[in-house]
């Protein structure tokens, strides 16, 4: 009953990415997109994955970078005085005719959580959290236009001071810039490895939350080097619990649309719309950025689904 509980109690943390309704995973933390950037264009960032980020949406988008960035985000969602918050540290190193390299951290703490046995009232508390420490490595197969790149990744998982988990796991990502020019293509597949098991469980094994992404993007091709915009379609579906039929999986995928404006390199504009029928969340997002001598600041504003109504989301990052 306590898993139960507290399974529960986690998904709602996640209400934005996770339809704890359609699907039950364990560590939903894991598909908490990090970034204000992507997250003010409707998460949409597979087919861009063009700065440090990559190493969640789309790791084959690192091929693409020079030079090195590094950035890091904290998003709190606490509720009712329960410290609860996600945070995000990733830094990417491009070495020439080598590939790109990456290291991304993250980081989701659930605060205190009640613990009970016969009666609604708690007997002790318990802090819940996780991490995993990411891998990632990236190469053109064919410069400028076709990339590859993988995540690994150890996963740790702690529930009570008694029962934790752990787990190794990877992502495997593509980008092809089309020959139809701005136009480029991403897939992603995440989190394939083993599972995780729990002493609550009676050690019966509990799969990673394993999901499929993929996204089309186009940028406008202007005149002038002033103005730059683009826009993103992704289509997301977990590749667990796959029961239904192919026409009923389809329609519980997550979709999510943006778009992005710059002026001059400095000021960055987004909106998005992400629809998750299942999930239960839906809504327009909004973002800003304010980027000067390789600094970047990103702000952005997303639905998060009933519990937590709409979030603000901030975000830093240095390119150099």
């Amino acid at each position: 009953m306590r898993k139960t509980l507290l399974t529960i109690f986690l998904l709602s943390l996640v209400a934005g990415s996770v339809y704890a309704e359609a699907v039950s995973i364990t560590v939903p933390w894991l598909t908490m997109d990090p970034g204000a950037r992507p997250a003010g264009m409707g998460k949409a960032f597979v087919a861009i994955a063009d700065d440090v980020h990559a190493t969640y949406y789309n790791p084959a988008g690192l091929a693409f970078q020079t030079g090195h960035m590094v950035g890091a985000m904290h998003s709190d969602r606490s509720l009712d005085q329960n410290n609860i918050y996600y945070d995000y540290l990733g830094y990417a190193h491009n070495f020439e005719n080598i590939g790109t390299f990456a290291f991304s951290a993250l980081y989701s703490n659930a605060g205190e959580v009640a613990k009970t046995k016969d009666s609604p009232q708690p007997y002790a508390y318990m802090s819940v959290y996780g991490f995993s420490l990411n891998l990632s490595y990236a190469y053109p197969i064919i410069s400028d236009s076709l990339a590859l790149g993988g995540t690994a990744k150890y996963i740790y998982d702690h529930l009570s001071d008694s029962d934790s988990a752990s787990a190794i796991a990877g992502d495997i990502g593509l980008l092809w810039k089309t020959p139809l020019p701005k136009l480029s293509v991403g897939f992603n597949i995440m989190n394939l490895g083993s599972d995780l098991t729990y002493r609550v469980d009676d050690g019966v094994p509990q799969p990673l939350p394993r999901l499929a992404k993929v996204g089309l993007a186009y940028e406008i091709p202007f005149e002038d080097e002033f103005n730059e915009m683009r826009f993103a379609v992704d289509y997301s579906k977990y590749l667990v619990g796959l029961d239904d039929s192919f026409g009923s999986e389809l329609a519980e995928g997550v979709i999510g649309v943006g778009a992005e404006y710059w002026y001059a390199g400095i000021v960055g504009l987004r909106v998005g719309y992400y629809y998750d029928k299942a999930g239960h969340v839906e809504g327009t997002s909004f973002g800003v950025s304010l980027q000067y001598g390789g600094f970047q600041f990103d702000f952005a504003q997303q639905p998060e689904g009933e519990l937590f109504g709409m979030q603000n989301r901030f975000s830093f990052s240095y390119r150099f």
